[in-house]
């Protein structure tokens, strides 16, 4: 048995343990995995995957593995299509990874009001280490925005997503958060909203600390300690700005979604992953393809 198998055991067995929970708590039916990054020395948070090369692209969320929040229909592959990658780093650096890689029609950043961050392309991501319903004070259920800051009236990249919890802006700068925005073609967020007849590219990447609880400062927070085999409560979501409503595509399930919850992701030690051919023609691969028949 692989390890891959044998962590997916362990997802499984995790996922029960949390008896209020929606067992299908995952968009794709599976769970969602994060791989340790080697060498997190060589990781600069630029919104380009470049010092992403060693990443087991079997573990890359494509955009099969998404839903739409609201049930209703994704958009055209043709229109939008969305990659993902989660990555973590052991202590003493003990940060989540994500890299997100959008292509869509047309590039959306206009809005100029930061009290409302899903106006236009973002991405919407959060943690939930408690794996508790949503709490009103927002110690727990801790959820994000980055967007692009280029017309935006502050330029926190990184904001809760209920901007008016200012004592938990914190969390989303540095030392505690990194993150950055880029475009393909570049000039793209030089304009309030870019189009062509091929589409255009946005990228998102952060490193963050997680947090069991968050307060209104890192001594009256508690940090959650990333590990191989930890499981974590993530939410992931891409918002798309422009069309006659916006398209809110999410790795979690309607039940999860209903209930408040996030969806499920394990961490992967760097032992658990190897290349993705090996991996994608053994367990892995027959993992995802019983889940596609």
């Amino acid at each position: 048995m692989r390890k891959s198998l044998a962590v997916l055991a362990g997802l499984l067995v995790a996922a029960a343990a949390y008896a209020q929970a929606p067992a299908d708590r995952n968009a794709n039916g599976i769970g969602y995995y994060s791989l340790q990054v080697p060498n997190p020395s060589a990781m600069t948070i630029d919104g380009s995957d470049a010092d992403w090369s060693w990443f087991d692209q079997t573990y890359t969320i494509t955009m099969d593995q998404f839903k739409s929040e609201q049930d209703a229909p994704m958009p055209d592959p043709a229109d939008m299509e969305i990659t993902a990658k989660i990555g973590w780093s052991a202590a003493p650096e003990n940060m989540w990874y994500l890299f997100v890689k959008v292509h869509d029609d047309t590039l959306d950043i206009e809005t100029t009001d930061v009290a409302n961050p899903w106006a236009d392309d973002c991405i919407n991501f959060g943690f939930n280490v408690q794996d508790g319903p949503r709490d009103d004070a927002r110690e727990f259920y801790q959820a994000y925005v980055i967007k692009a800051t280029n017309f935006l009236s502050t330029p926190d990249i990184m904001v809760p997503s209920n901007y008016a919890l200012e004592h938990y802006r914190w969390t989303g700068r540095q030392p505690n958060a990194y993150a950055a925005v880029a475009s393909d073609p570049p000039e793209a967020l030089q304009s309030p909203i870019w189009t062509s007849d091929t589409g255009g590219d946005m990228f998102y990447e952060f490193k963050a600390a997680v947090w069991e609880r968050r307060g209104d400062s890192p001594a009256n927070s508690l940090r959650a300690n990333l590990e191989a085999g930890k499981f974590v409560p993530f939410l992931l979501n891409v918002e798309d700005g422009d069309g006659p409503w916006r398209y809110d595509i999410t790795i979690r399930s309607a039940a999860a979604t209903a209930a408040a919850y996030f969806a499920g992701v394990t961490l992967l030690g760097t032992g658990d992953y190897t290349s993705p051919t090996a991996v994608e023609s053994s367990t892995w691969g027959q993992i995802k393809d019983s889940f596609v028949q």
